[in-house]
């Protein structure tokens, strides 16, 4: 395995959610298919990150699976509810193809809180690199009470 994604580490924001023991596949920079990283925003209630799609993400010839692009802007979009100390899961998610993906390349994420109403949180989420937005997402986010929490054993 190497390391093919590329960040300031001074900006790296750890995990912000306990998941999982074993870790999140879609997370982490430790393979050869896919590395995700979180990375701080100056901007209010906006969370950024890199991505790099390695070929084992392929879905049409060259480009990434749709179902990939999905399950990174689900994992942009919780882990900005996390890291604005708001406990979610998704209720409802929507995604737009705009551009396929050609994989083994580096492209940028950004998730950012839209609108906060008692416990459900609106969170947006993009995959872009410089002015090309190549897919984006709405979602639904339900704040999870302290008995859910205590189910799942987070602290």
């Amino acid at each position: 395995m190497s390391k093919r994604i590329h960040y300031d580490s001074n900006l790296l924001i750890p995990k912000p959610y306990p998941g999982d023991a074993e870790g999140s596949f879609v997370l982490g920079t430790d393979s050869d298919v896919l590395q995700t990283v979180l990375i701080k925003s100056s901007v209010e209630n906006e969370l950024l990150g890199h991505v790099w799609f390695g070929w084992k993400t392929a879905g049409p010839p060259g480009h990434v699976h749709g179902g990939c692009q999905a399950a990174i802007l689900d994992e942009m979009m919780g882990s900005t509810g996390w890291y604005f100390k708001h406990r979610v899961v998704a209720a409802k998610i929507e995604v737009e193809f705009i551009q396929m993906i050609p994989y083994e390349k580096q492209y940028d994420l950004r998730g950012r809180i839209t609108k906060i109403d008692k416990r459900k949180v609106h969170i947006e989420a993009q995959i872009y690199k410089d002015d090309v937005i190549y897919a984006q997402s709405k979602g639904l986010f339900i704040i999870l009470n302290d008995e859910q929490l205590k189910r799942l054993d987070v602290k």
